[in-house]
């Protein structure tokens, strides 16, 4: 654990040298200085907002327009602010990056934004990068994606061909995305079918094409993720004619406000991932497993789903558990493991303490940690 924090003041005082005190304090000041990662890892953003306005997107719930500005902060700036995040782990093993949440990564205003922070992070940092893209990437986009980082987790998002023209209306069509897949599997990297949002009612009645085309196209895996709605998406969708019936049958309640709830759809999940399986392609059901099998890994719970079974993940040491635990003051009282999730019950420290020996210990070997 103080190897990992040395490293990270190390790495933070490197950066500090090459900005200016206004850009240190700018960047001291962002969001990314100071949030928790998601489970899925760190979410960048390359820019505020999104113009392509996808009826099933949930940004404008979360107060963001619908037009899109590049992020403010350099490439520089953007590692200074990840150093300064207290919950973030620098390094190859540590937390994991995910771009492309809340805007479009490659969009003409933020593609260079993008290719400048991929950059920036791969040089400084070495953490494992994935990004989300519904845009049409070129032969040299892919080529420069992979000088950069060969090992990059590329997600195509491809949900629907019937519908895409009413859902994404502003989008590069189904077509232009495939032919993506292609070029980014030519560049020679692992170009993953991002099925997400499942939406029922259109999965059930596609996912056998879109899968096989995406096969042919030359992804290498699919990941499959759940429809999150509000009551301004669920408008959304009934006013352009789309069956929403099905979708308010799987939600646990009507939302409220600008709440968002998950739809139900652990029946369709697993058809699709058991679809992907039977044709060739690596299924995973969540997001950060790809970023992490692109990366050379494999992680505790893909082997006991059974995704991947061709290879080992890291062996636990609980020496080592111990032993970082003692150095955030913190006094290991039971370690389980079950189903790949680690359980560690701790006595002492305080909730920042205990949320790191999670995170060191995820990432150092490869399991979803819990710590009470």
């Amino acid at each position: 654990m103080v190897e990992i924090l040395d490293l990270k003041e190390r790495l933070r005082r490197e950066i500090s040298k090459l900005l200016t005190g206004e850009e240190r304090v700018k960047a001291r000041k962002d969001h990314h200085a100071r949030r928790k990662p998601r489970p899925c890892g760190i979410t960048i953003h390359t820019g505020i907002g999104c113009s392509l306005r996808c009826l099933y997107c949930y940004i404008e719930d979360m107060g963001f327009k619908w037009n899109i500005e590049p992020y403010p902060l350099n490439g520089l700036q953007l590692v200074y602010a990840l150093l300064e995040n207290p919950y973030f782990l620098p390094g190859e093993q540590g937390t994991l990056v995910a771009i492309g949440s809340v805007t479009e990564p490659f969009h003409p205003i933020t593609r260079e934004k993008t290719f400048e922070y991929i950059e920036a992070i791969t040089k400084h940092l070495g953490n494992p990068i994935q990004f989300s893209t519904k845009m049409s990437l070129s032969q040299e986009d892919a080529y420069r994606l992979r000088e950069i980082d060969h090992r990059i987790s590329p997600l195509v998002t491809i949900l629907t061909l019937e519908y895409s023209h009413k859902l994404e209306p502003y989008a590069p069509s189904p077509e232009e995305r495939f032919e993506t897949i292609k070029v980014l599997s030519k560049a020679g990297l692992k170009p993953i079918l991002f099925y997400r949002p499942l939406i029922p009612g259109i999965a059930d009645q596609e996912y056998r094409e879109i899968l096989r085309k995406a096969r042919r196209a030359g992804a290498v895996g699919v990941v499959v993720g759940s429809l999150r709605v509000s009551r301004l998406i669920l408008s959304r969708l009934r006013s352009v004619g789309l069956p929403v019936e099905e979708i308010i049958g799987r939600l646990p309640r009507i939302p409220r406000g600008d709440e968002q709830i998950t739809v139900r759809a652990s029946d369709l999940k697993n058809m699709v991932l058991e679809y992907a399986r039977r044709i060739g392609l690596t299924p995973f059901p969540e997001a950060c497993m790809a970023n992490i099998y692109t990366h050379g890994y494999v992680c505790w719970k893909m082997v006991t789903r059974g995704i991947l079974v061709d290879r080992e993940p890291p062996a636990i040491e609980k020496g080592y558990i111990y032993s970082v635990a003692r150095d955030l003051g913190l006094r290991i009282t039971g370690i389980g493991i079950r189903k790949g999730l680690m359980e560690i019950k701790v006595q002492g420290g305080n909730r920042y303490k205990r949320y790191l020996l999670g995170e060191i210990i995820k990432y150092r070997f490869r399991i979803c940690t819990r710590v009470y």
